[in-house]
């Protein structure tokens, strides 16, 4: 009984330290990084592996690219099988060989202990720039992934120590940005080498044999788990399907279909039905894909499943080839990480939403926005920078308003709001406005979380800006009869008063000194019968500035004036049911 407990505790000091690991990795990424999108946005993941690739700890990150670590460390051990030595640290980007998007970047460092590699540390991270035919890399109007950017296939980037510089230099001198991007690489090494070291340390307690038996029972613990959530689910299959706006080229909207197959304690996911490859860079390679059918599965199983490649074993995803979400390469994948991704996790919400309809959210806006590039007059350097002030909001859930500023569902609020001040000491640009947009929350028994209203005032000489994203067409979901969030909104005022509005995915633009920019991004859906609302809550809403009294007075059936709540007129129209 003794010994029992002694091992019980031991696999969870173990399970502890990993994860303690793993978020230490993300501190010193984000504290040595140089780049805003590291060191502001934290647009990274970091994560361990064991000496398969099996995914152990991914505690710190973005979920879009904490779980893909796992496909980019097996194309590593498929490449190097046998090569793989102490002091070796390896890097890739290409999606159609384990990686996301191309300004993910993957950097791989293996702990070799006894000739054998115990444990793969790797960071994964959103670059500024890299490369291609425009700043930022998001080229709206890509038709290839050569147009996208560098693509670097799985390569040792240090060799027993030693950098390989003349590797270093390739990449570098196909970059706008070669320093900051340098700079970021050698933050990413250095993370990983921190989770080696921490690593070391718990050999010095416990020997590998025992680390790798106590690994071994986290990855079939979490099955466990998972296939009892799934046991838990009716049996049957539930459909659901979800709509990007468009690809840049086509106009019409762009079908996600996936029907979830539930049968005993085994969940299928099969994107059969999905509409074909696009032209443009919203299609999603089979990792980006993957990843977000497990997040959205995982999700509607519950919170209590750690999120390891254990847990990934009961899940099956099926994605058609030379669909959307499974192209044929060289197709162009760009936007994937943010759409498709949020759509395939927002299909399989709306799929179980029967079955694991009160653990669901409400749909979540999508991000839309520009990258903006050119020279900062006040220095002369070039500059890429991305519209992260400009995030929408989550949609609602049973017992909770959805939460402000967390969209896109991909990433679920683990892209940081960079802070303004220091947005206009690394960007020549003025922030005119960055508040709640009034009457944007999809309505609800508990509402969405209300879009944000974003303006900036541009004096780069000269600027340029690249739209992407998506949510102009297709709003957030309503749930369990609560209605669509907003969509999203972008225009430029020029200094001569002239107003144009931007579509979602647009080539660059060249702005003159003075434009100014303005994004409205979507709020959340409702989830629940608005007139359910608690009639507080929209008198609270109403102070807030969340909505007006004729958004009350519609959507949610209360009475308000400056003085507060009419509860006589209020009782009158939730008893007649009234409506605008």
């Amino acid at each position: 009984m003794n010994a029992k407990l002694d091992e019980v505790i031991e696999r969870a000091v173990i399970a502890n330290r990993l994860d303690t690991i793993t978020k230490e990795m993300g501190y010193a990424l984000e504290r040595s990084s140089r780049s805003p999108i590291f060191a502001e946005a934290c647009d990274f993941a970091c994560g361990i592996c064991n000496g398969d690739g099996d995914l152990v700890s991914q505690i710190n990150g973005i979920p879009i690219l904490a779980a893909a670590g796992t496909f980019s460390i097996k194309e590593v051990i498929r490449k190097y099988s046998g090569q793989v030595e102490e002091g070796d640290v390896f890097i890739i980007n290409d999606p159609y060989q384990g990686g996301n998007h191309l300004p993910d970047i993957g950097i791989i460092t293996p702990l070799v202990v006894e000739g054998k590699v115990l444990f793969y540390c790797v960071s994964r991270a959103h670059h500024g720039d890299i490369g291609g035919s425009v700043a930022g890399s998001y080229n709206a109007k890509a038709t290839e992934i050569f147009q996208e950017g560098l693509r670097i296939p799985p390569i040792k980037l240090v060799s027993k120590g030693q950098v390989f510089n003349e590797v270093m230099d390739l990449i570098t001198q196909n970059v706008r940005n070669p320093h900051m991007l340098q700079n970021d690489l050698w933050a990413q090494i250095g993370a990983n080498k921190i989770g080696v070291v921490r690593l070391r340390e718990l050999l010095y307690n416990y020997s590998p044999t025992r680390i790798k038996g106590a690994v071994g029972y986290l990855l079939d613990h979490a099955e466990r788990l998972t296939r009892q959530a799934i046991r838990g689910m009716p049996d049957g299959d539930y459909t659901g399907v979800e709509w990007v706006d468009d690809d840049g080229f086509q106009t019409n909207p762009i079908k996600i279909k996936v029907t979830v197959k539930i049968k005993g304690e085994e969940m299928m996911l099969d994107f059969e039905g999905t509409d074909p490859q696009v032209k443009g860079f919203v299609n999603s390679a089979l990792v980006t894909s993957t990843t977000a059918a497990w997040i959205g599965a995982l999700w509607a199983l519950g919170p209590d499943i750690p999120r390891n490649s254990g847990a990934f074993r009961a899940i099956k995803v099926l994605l058609p080839k030379g669909s959307l979400v499974n192209p044929h390469e060289p197709a162009p994948v760009t936007l994937s990480t943010l759409t498709p991704a949020s759509e395939i996790i927002s299909a399989i919400f709306q799929a179980l939403d029967s079955v694991a309809g009160e653990r669901l959210p409400a749909g979540f806006g999508r991000y839309c926005g520009p990258s903006f590039y050119g020279i900062d007059p006040r220095n002369q350097e070039f500059y890429v920078g991305f519209a992260f002030c400009a995030l929408g909001s989550g949609g609602g859930i049973a017992g909770r308003d959805g939460y402000p500023y967390m969209a896109p569902l991909s990433n679920y609020g683990g892209v940081r709001a960079p802070n303004i001040e220091a947005n206009e000491i690394q960007y020549p640009h003025l922030t005119l406005c960055h508040e709640i947009e009034m009457d944007s929350a999809g309505a609800g028994m508990w509402r969405g979380g209300p879009g944000i209203r974003y303006s900036i005032q541009f004096n780069g000489e000269p600027t340029n800006i690249v739209m992407f994203g998506d949510g102009m067409k297709v709003p957030p979901f309503g749930t369990a009869s609560g209605q669509p969030g907003s969509l999203n909104r972008v225009e430029l005022a020029t200094v001569d008063g002239e107003k144009i509005s931007l579509a979602s995915k647009e080539s660059a633009r060249l702005l003159p000194k003075g434009t100014v920019l303005t994004v409205v991004s979507s709020g959340g859906g409702g989830w629940g019968d608005p007139w359910r609302r608690a009639t507080e809550s929209v008198w609270q809403d109403f102070l807030n500035g969340v909505i007006s009294a004729s958004k009350a007075k519609q959507d949610y059936g209360v009475a308000l004036s400056k003085e507060g709540v009419d509860w006589a007129a209020t009782d009158e129209l939730r008893l007649m049911g009234y409506r605008m």
